[in-house]
C-alpha cells in the first residue's frame, strides 16, 4: 500500500464512498482472512482498514464517529494477534458484519 497516494485518491471523495470503499477493503478482508497463504494480505487489509477509518473520521457526521472508533480498535486487535488459525472463521464474520454496517452508515444502500 502506497500510503501517500492512497490518502490523497481516497480523500478525494465525499465520506458516503469514503465509506463505501472502506466497505470493500472489509469485504476484501472477509473473503481472505479463511486461507493461510493470504496471511499477510490479511494483515494489509487490517492495516488499511484501521487507516481508512481514520482518515474518514474528520468527514463523516459526528453521530457516526463512535461507530467507526470501535471498528478500528477491532481491526487493530486483530492485526496484532494475526495470525490465529482457531480464528479464522470468526474474523471472517466480523470483517462482513463491519463491511455492511459500514455501507449502511454510508447511506449508499437503496432503502427498502
Amino acid at each position: 500500500m502506497r500510503r501517500q497516494s492512497l490518502h490523497d485518491r481516497y480523500l478525494q471523495d465525499e465520506w458516503p464512498r469514503q465509506l463505501g470503499n472502506l466497505a470493500s477493503t472489509l469485504a476484501r478482508l472477509g473473503a481472505r482472512v479463511s486461507d493461510p497463504r493470504y496471511d499477510q494480505i490479511t494483515s494489509d487489509l487490517l492495516r488499511e482498514g484501521a487507516v481508512l477509518l481514520e482518515w474518514s473520521a474528520p468527514h463523516v457526521p459526528s453521530h457516526l464517529l463512535g461507530h467507526l472508533a470501535t471498528m478500528q480498535r477491532e481491526l487493530c486487535l486483530w492485526r496484532r494477534v494475526w495470525p490465529v488459525e482457531a480464528a479464522r472463521p470468526l474474523l471472517a464474520f466480523r470483517a462482513q458484519i463491519m463491511s455492511d454496517r459500514v455501507l449502511e452508515l454510508s447511506g449508499l444502500l437503496p432503502q427498502m
